[in-house]
């Protein structure tokens, strides 16, 4: 009796949280349609002049923050451990997905599809091993370990993974999943030694900087992001780098992968956590306006995997209510949002 009164309590909390938000839910799609081209802001980001820089993100100064306003509607210890088991009775089916006796179609392992040599598929799909097979280890981590402080033979890859872009990172993100889809598909024993090296190098990188932290850019980039300053969706990146390496694992049976990823999430439920406690939650949803790629997907696997209660909180943390909440009552207000970042969300 006495956790229905509590579950129900909570239930009402994250109700009022979410008629707030959306009291402001074009908040949802405040970033201007020229700067949800990936090319115009990184010629944004890199230009030299402020002036214009600052007229194109003056957006992100519009809209008030009163973070006095949300103190009573949420509790700020929402992410302390003796909070979490309500949010995992919330989504206990996660945890106990409901059997089904019917004659459903199961999902079929890659390791168990192999294509018929020759065929236009099987050539597709050797065109992708062999682009995977020539990327090189040291230049796909050159940017990890020159943020960790580590050596950095040869140099880094361009383009998204050049030295000066705010999104480097996420190309190797890919890499991981890309990699371990193909070995499962391929059992090819030399990609799976490369993709193992890309995985221990990025190891090193993690237990050199010892927070959990890992990325190719610094974690100043999250400070902007918490402080809703100007900064290029750096959770967009983190959700690609998680997704890859819980790919090694569960595709490619790394446990080193998963290792590293409990740990990554560790670091981010505490830079969630003390959003929330020094600021409010209003403002940790405010920051979710800018890019964030997947990241509550990626952490629902997680917690499909270990069961641990902090992954499931955050996971929940990265649902947008505004957008999500919009779905749900099938209102026609997602205009302009951008379709890259929402459908991984979903």
């Amino acid at each position: 009796m006495q956790m229905e009164k509590e579950m129900k309590g909570l239930l009402v909390l994250v109700m009022v949280s979410l008629l707030c938000v959306f009291g402001i839910s074009k908040e949802c799609t405040n970033i201007p349609t020229q700067l949800s081209s990936h090319s115009f802001r990184y010629e944004l980001l890199s230009s030299q002049n402020e002036t214009w820089k600052e007229k194109m993100f003056e957006h992100y100064h519009l809209t008030p923050t009163d973070d006095s306003a949300w103190a009573s509607l949420l509790p700020r210890k929402t992410l302390r451990e003796e909070d979490e088991y309500s949010w995992k009775m919330m989504y206990k089916n996660l945890k106990s997905p409901l059997k089904s006796s019917g004659n459903f179609l199961n999902e079929m392992s890659l390791h168990n599809v192999r294509l018929d040599p020759g065929s236009i598929h099987w050539q597709a799909q050797h065109t992708n091993l062999e682009y995977l097979l020539m990327l090189d280890v040291n230049k796909l981590v050159w940017s990890f370990r020159k943020t960790a402080g580590l050596p950095t033979p040869g140099k880094a890859y361009g383009g998204w993974e050049a030295p000066d872009s705010e999104l480097r990172g996420h190309f190797v993100g890919h890499y991981l999943s890309a990699s371990a889809q193909m070995w499962a598909s391929t059992h090819n024993e030399t990609l799976k030694k490369k993709m193992s090296a890309v995985v221990s190098a990025l190891s090193a990188c993690q237990m050199k900087m010892g927070t959990g932290y890992l990325s190719a850019f610094p974690s100043e980039l999250f400070d902007r992001f918490e402080a809703i300053k100007p900064v290029w969706a750096p959770y967009y990146t983190i959700h690609k780098i998680l997704a890859g390496l819980l790919d090694q694992y569960t595709l490619a049976d790394n446990s080193q992968a998963l290792k590293m990823v409990k740990w990554m999430v560790d670091y981010f439920y505490n830079r969630v956590r003390n959003v929330i406690t020094n600021y409010s939650v209003e403002r940790h949803y405010l920051s979710l306006n800018e890019e964030t790629g997947g990241m509550n997907d990626v952490l629902y696997k997680l917690f499909s995997i270990t069961a641990d209660p902090k992954h499931l909180v955050l996971a929940h943390l990265f649902d947008k209510p505004c957008f999500l909440g919009l779905l749900a009552v099938q209102a026609d207000d997602i205009s302009d949002a951008i379709r890259n970042h929402w459908r991984s969300s979903l």
